[in-house]
Parts: C-alpha cells; sequence; structure tokens
C-alpha cells in the first residue's frame, strides 16, 4: 500500500504545475465599469430578458403581483427593537430565529475582535 502510494507521489511530482492564465497576472488594471450605459425604462424591466435578443418583460399592474411581494420593501426591525420585543415575549419564530443569528453573528465578530488584538 505504502509503495503504491509512494509511485503516485513520484509520478504527480513529475507533472508539470499549471501557471496563471496570460494576463491574469496583471495588476492595478482600471476598471472601466459598463461597456454600454443604457437607459432605464418606466414601461420595460431594463436588463432583465433571458434569452439572447429577445425583448425586456413589460410591468404589470401592481394588482397582478402576489401581496408578499410588497413586504419584501419593508425594512426588518433592529436588534434592539427584537431584544425589546423579546423582552416582552412578542417575537414570533421567524423573528426569534433572526434575533439570534443577529446576536451569533455579533458574538463571533467580538470574538474574533479580541484575537487579533493579541
Amino acid at each position: 500500500m505504502l509503495q503504491v502510494f509512494r509511485v503516485r507521489v513520484a509520478a504527480l511530482a513529475g507533472l508539470p504545475l499549471r501557471g496563471l492564465a496570460p494576463g491574469a497576472a496583471k495588476k492595478g488594471g482600471k476598471d472601466k465599469g459598463p461597456r454600454k450605459i443604457g437607459e432605464m425604462s418606466k414601461t420595460h424591466a431594463t436588463g432583465c430578458a433571458l434569452m439572447k435578443g429577445e425583448q425586456d418583460p413589460a410591468f404589470k399592474p401592481d394588482d397582478q403581483y402576489p401581496a408578499w411581494l410588497w413586504d419584501l420593501l419593508k425594512p426588518e426591525p433592529s436588534p434592539k427593537e427584537l431584544a425589546a420585543k423579546y423582552q416582552g415575549m412578542g417575537l414570533s419564530v421567524a423573528q426569534l430565529q433572526r434575533l439570534w443569528r443577529l446576536k451569533n453573528k455579533e458574538r463571533i465578530k467580538e470574538g474574533n475582535f479580541l484575537k487579533a488584538k493579541q
């Protein structure tokens, strides 16, 4: 078994390593932004065509979109607001999960900050 491993390593050691693609090593390239600046349309979703050469989809009236879509525009409560609601036991399951996720992120960031100082 060990001999097979040695043979494989020896075979791999003889292979040439792949380098960077030509032109990939250039640094400091200037970001030129989008190649073509288009106008935003008030009647069509500009840039949302699925297939090349297809026209952009037209906007529909608001009543033809699902109701949950408009809930996405409402801002989420801040962690302080969630903590205040948690003290009063007024959180839904989704809000409670979001509160603990935010607290965990905060705890991890604080731990990373303290490790970086040492």
